[in-house]
């Protein structure tokens, strides 16, 4: 979660500037200074992150002139905060802050009479456009080319939007709340889940953030308390290390699904991202104090794991003589996989809820749809993906009482808050290992006293 603190300088005397530091991430954090905001270093509160008007032998002039200072220190850690939330951390940078810092600071700078506001498709338009040579900051590379196919689904799912509604294009001081409530309707209808929706509307606001203040001001569709950024958490399966195993020995006389199950077992004993599998080759292992291990650079957030290579990982790579076959598109890979857990007899009965467009009550004669909490009935290898193979990787680790932080070193998950969302233990799974951990201490325990 983004966070903002104000620091003190040492340089400046008794009425030093203040630096803004602005953390995303343990590996995200940016600051600058703000510039002609002078505090009171003898009644600054580093608790309060403010001059505390409190304190005694304050002058009257110097308390007023604190608390005008606190307000402007509030309403901008505020503002940048809201300016965060709806920005992709590729944006933030520390010129990104300095700008924005500033246009909260000196507004009419920014105002413009000859910049009229854009519309929303020349927005994204001009995002879209300018997603090919950005440099994403905390991993110094171009955006990669799945998040600029994310974007331009968005323009795409925006234009059969506005088709519908016989709209050409849409000013952004129309872009308000109405707007957004309508198009995660339209969405919604169109059968998407809300997850998948969420991430439309955070590249909307991305591709709006992205132009200069003056032009967006007037939109509210990037006000994060009146049009959110939707997310919940879905209750995706992972596979248990003895259904892996069951794949793993299965006999499978088709060729493309045998390659199918065999890269999918990769991906379960090194958690790595679809992406990454094909650089799990000959050309990328190194050797460890006599074992070897995967050295990759991950494509999505450029972290460099050292991934251990499990005896199944090792099978096989033998079995290919360590040149493991091409991957499919991802959209196969997901097709034949389900077919292979078909086929190893994950036949369990498993239920998933997501949020829907559903019937609701009505009174009237017209049947009203609404969104809901659905929860709808699967065998289980109807639910299997490739990312389910590196759920399956974090959580059979997590269940051998493997560290967190270890676990996160291997699939690059930069937030526990991150990680803890792929982990998926029932609670009778998580009674067992409670009561299984207590029992071994328990043992020990005895075993120290005698």
């Amino acid at each position: 979660m983004a966070s903002i603190k104000y620091i003190i300088g040492k340089r400046g005397g008794d009425r030093p500037e203040v630096t803004l530091r602005l953390t995303i991430s343990n590996a995200l954090k940016v600051q600058t200074k703000v510039p002609g905001v002078l505090v009171y270093r003898q009644y600054w509160s580093e608790a309060k992150q403010c001059n505390d008007t409190t304190r005694k032998f304050a002058k009257p002039w110097e308390v007023e002139e604190m608390a005008e200072v606190n307000k402007t220190l509030a309403a901008l850690a505020a503002e940048v905060l809201s300016l965060a939330t709806a920005t992709p951390e590729e944006y933030i940078t520390k010129e990104w802050l300095a700008a924005e810092v500033d246009n909260v600071l000196h507004p009419d700078k920014y105002e413009t009479k000859e910049a009229a506001p854009q519309t929303l498709m020349q927005a994204v338009n001009s995002f879209i456009e300018g997603s090919r040579t950005r440099i994403v900051q905390h991993t110094g590379k171009p955006v990669v080319k799945s998040t600029q196919y994310q974007y331009v689904q968005m323009k795409n799912h925006l234009a059969s939007y506005m088709r519908r509604n016989k709209l050409a294009d849409i000013d952004l001081a129309e872009v308000n709340k109405d707007f957004y409530d309508s198009f995660v309707a339209y969405l919604y209808e169109q059968g998407f889940k809300l997850n998948t929706i969420g991430k439309h509307i955070k590249n909307i606001k991305a591709a709006i953030n992205a132009l200069p203040l003056a032009q967006r001001a007037t939109c509210e569709f990037v006000e994060p308390k009146k049009c959110v950024t939707l997310a919940e958490e879905v209750d995706n399966i992972y596979l248990t290390e003895a259904e892996l195993e069951t794949i793993a020995s299965l006999p499978i006389a088709t060729p493309y699904l045998d390659r199918v199950r065999d890269q999918f077992i990769l991906l379960a004993w090194t958690g790595c991202r679809y992406s990454d599998l094909g650089k799990l080759n000959k050309g990328n292992i190194v050797t460890i104090n006599g074992h070897e291990y995967f050295k990759i650079e991950q494509q999505k957030t450029g972290a460099k794991p050292t991934i251990p290579i499990l005896p199944a990982t090792r099978a096989v790579l033998e079995k290919y003589n360590y040149n493991v076959p091409r991957p499919l598109a991802n959209q196969k890979f997901n097709e034949f996989i389900k077919e292979v857990a078909k086929l190893a007899g994950l036949t369990d009965e498993v239920t998933i809820t997501r949020t829907e467009m559903a019937d609701a009550p009505s009174k009237g004669r017209r049947t009203k749809r609404e969104a809901q909490r659905v929860a709808q009935r699967y065998e289980k290898w109807q639910c299997v993906s490739a990312h389910t193979a590196r759920r399956s990787f974090a959580t059979n680790m997590y269940k051998r009482d493997f560290p967190t932080l270890m676990i996160m070193k291997i699939t690059g998950h930069q937030t526990e808050k991150a990680f803890l969302t792929y982990i998926k233990v029932t609670e009778d799974e998580n009674a067992e290992r409670m009561m299984k951990l207590f029992e071994e201490q328990e043992a020990a325990r005895q075993s120290t006293n005698k």
